[in-house]
């Protein structure tokens, strides 16, 4: 065999090898995030993510059904689908004061593959794109005079309707309302610690709940001075029964692994 024929083999061989490394590379992270789901988000999300796992009955509030593809927290529009930039924060941050606990024992790759096949669980993720998210202006300073225009800017929004004059989460509607408004005195919060998750969560709607998007109601300026408002009015953390129960799950779950 001659020398040009050797090397028109090897390259003939280097062009078939690399479709097949991208197919062995594309069916690794699949394989990854069903590996990850499965040992760590099943026993609370169920196997086929519908929220009915092993310990789901253990939560006051039921873990996420991912197969209806609606998400709370978002950066995006109200109505639309989360991001995954959303969607790994959620994962590795978890949802304070639920049973969700941060998975920040993930590295990068499993946090990844793990996001993309949730999203998979839903068709929704088939059939629409995430949009881009909302912007979020820079916030202005915090001041106390900043903090009482957030009062007017809750009675201009009617934000004591659901969540009570002193935002106790007591207001005349909340009996009629299929999800319990949040008491802002209480830490944490779902969205997060910050002014900033506050400022996130009034412009985006929580998708599920009676919270509506408050996205061009209020000026920007408004919903800052809103969102220190509300910070305000919290106390410090608590540890709510859900929250210790997802640690106690987390524990010996892990540990059952490790075995």
């Amino acid at each position: 065999m001659s020398r040009n024929t050797l090397i028109q083999l090897f390259g003939l061989c280097a062009v078939l090898a690399s479709p097949l490394a991208a197919i062995a590379g594309s069916r690794s992270e699949p394989a990854l995030g069903r590996q990850v789901y499965e040992d760590n988000c099943a026993i609370c999300h169920g196997v086929k993510g519908d929220g009915r796992g092993h310990a789901a009955s253990h939560f006051a509030t039921s873990p996420r059904d991912f197969t209806k593809g609606e998400y709370k927290l978002r950066s995006t529009e109200s109505g639309y689908l989360p991001t995954d930039a959303d969607l790994i924060r959620s994962t590795t941050q978890g949802l304070p004061g639920t049973g969700m606990v941060p998975q920040d024992h993930l590295t990068d790759a499993e946090v990844r593959a793990v996001v993309a096949y949730i999203k998979g669980l839903s068709p929704a993720f088939t059939e629409y794109t995430a949009p881009d998210p909302i912007s979020i202006p820079p916030p202005p300073p915090r001041t106390p005079k900043a903090i009482t225009r957030g009062q007017q800017a809750y009675k201009k929004g009617e934000c004591a309707e659901c969540h009570g004059p002193e935002g106790r989460g007591d207001g005349p509607s909340a009996p009629d309302l299929s999800v319990k408004p949040t008491d802002f005195r209480h830490r944490p919060l779902k969205s997060g610690p910050t002014p900033r998750d506050i400022f996130r969560s009034i412009i985006t709607g929580l998708d599920g709940t009676p919270m509506p998007s408050y996205f061009l109601i209020l000026e920007n300026a408004e919903l800052w001075d809103l969102a220190y408002y509300i910070d305000s009015l919290g106390g410090p953390p608590e540890m709510t029964a859900d929250e210790r129960k997802g640690w106690e799950v987390e524990r010996k779950h892990q540990q059952r692994r490790r075995k």
